[in-house]
């Protein structure tokens, strides 16, 4: 059977889940409007104007007109003799900037001559919001408010570091700078610790694929007894690996019970989009969480007004970002949407009233 792709479309924000036949969430996507004035999105098309060249990279470092500049890197490819400082080049975004790092690019000699365009500017969009997931064979079903409940407690879940495993065991995965941090605890779990990190490994995949999460990830596994034990473990960790799409590499688990290894990004992290440097959820994604409830009461009652109540910066962020979600909403309530500071409010609570 074909996996779901669940797509919920909200003022402001289209969130996606793809999820098996069993009903087990396999990854999350989210596109805000407000992104696309700041983020170069997958699979568009620039015209670009290089701003340095970096001989020992074997990269350029390319000025894309939105968010930071682009590495793109040169190989021996055609057509990188005409990259140089100042050069203006056509490129197509291979990988979204994500943290720190600007977007991947890859140039795009099939596109014509790039003295036609302004430099830097866009050429072609990105393509639709599906098909840059790249959900091959899923079948794709507009979210319902039962949907949307689902897909809130899955959100909720991935923007949690600690994952419960079912026999008692947990798992904390921490982001940092430098990598992902991954702990295996038996807690509550009474079996075995070679039980508990086996049951761990299948977890620990699905979750760093459902939050976006790449690169360099140290697993520290649960001490176990001896060699034999880590011996049984790293075998069913290499096979783990082995079923993974994309490029990954693993290290042997260590004498310390550590495994390391690396994953393709393929998109910017679920936590980087929706939550402060501090954890907490953005105004924006307060405010677009309150849009998508005020949508849900107009669909339940669609005759009645709609007033949302939020904290004042939230109130603010919605009136300064109208252009980001105000139509077609506002068209399909006829304007009987309120926007009302309500003080005794925190920052991430809203009410939505249909009167």
């Amino acid at each position: 059977m074909s996996n779901t792709l669940i797509l919920d479309v909200a003022p402001g924000e289209t969130r996606a889940g793809l999820f098996d036949q069993d009903g087990t969430a396999l990854a999350l996507y989210v596109d805000r409007a407000s992104d696309a004035a700041s983020h170069a999105r997958n699979g568009a098309l620039y015209c670009g104007r290089v701003r340095a060249v970096e001989t020992s990279l074997n990269a350029a470092f390319v000025d894309l007109g939105v968010g930071p500049p682009g590495f793109l890197p040169l190989g021996k490819a055609r057509g990188h003799d005409k990259v140089f400082e100042g050069a203006a080049i056509i490129v197509r975004i291979r990988r979204e900037a994500f943290a720190e790092k600007g977007p991947l690019l890859m140039l795009d000699s099939a596109s014509g001559d790039d003295a036609r365009h302004p430099c830097p500017s866009l050429i072609a969009p990105a393509p639709d919001f599906v098909h840059r997931i790249n959900a091959k064979e899923a079948i794709v079903r507009e979210a319902t408010r039962e949907d949307r409940e689902t897909l809130d407690a899955v959100f909720e879940a991935v923007l949690s570091p600690l994952v419960r495993l079912p026999g008692g065991g947990e798992v904390m995965i921490e982001p940092t700078r430098a990598m992902v941090a991954v702990d295996v605890d038996t807690a509550s779990d009474a079996r075995r610790a070679l039980e508990v990190n086996s049951e761990a490994i299948e977890t620990i995949f699905r979750q760093l694929a459902l939050r976006g999460l790449a690169g360099i990830i140290a697993i520290d596994f649960a001490p176990m007894k001896g060699a034999k034990e880590r011996k049984k473990l790293n075998t069913a960790l290499m096979q783990a690996v082995s079923a993974q799409h994309g490029r990954i590499e693993a290290e042997p688990l260590n004498r310390f019970g550590v495994a390391v290894l690396t994953l393709q990004r393929r998109h910017r992290p679920i936590a980087e989009i929706m939550l402060d440097d501090k954890g907490n959820p953005l105004v924006e994604t307060v405010a677009l969480s309150a849009l998508r409830c005020a949508q849900n009461e107009h669909r339940a009652q669609p005759a009645k007004a709609i007033t949302v109540y939020a904290h004042g910066t939230v109130i603010d962020w919605l009136n300064a970002h109208k252009d980001d979600w105000a139509e077609p909403f506002l068209s399909h309530l006829g304007g009987r949407l309120t926007l009302e500071v309500n003080a005794t409010l925190h920052k991430d609570q809203f009410e939505v009233i249909a009167q």
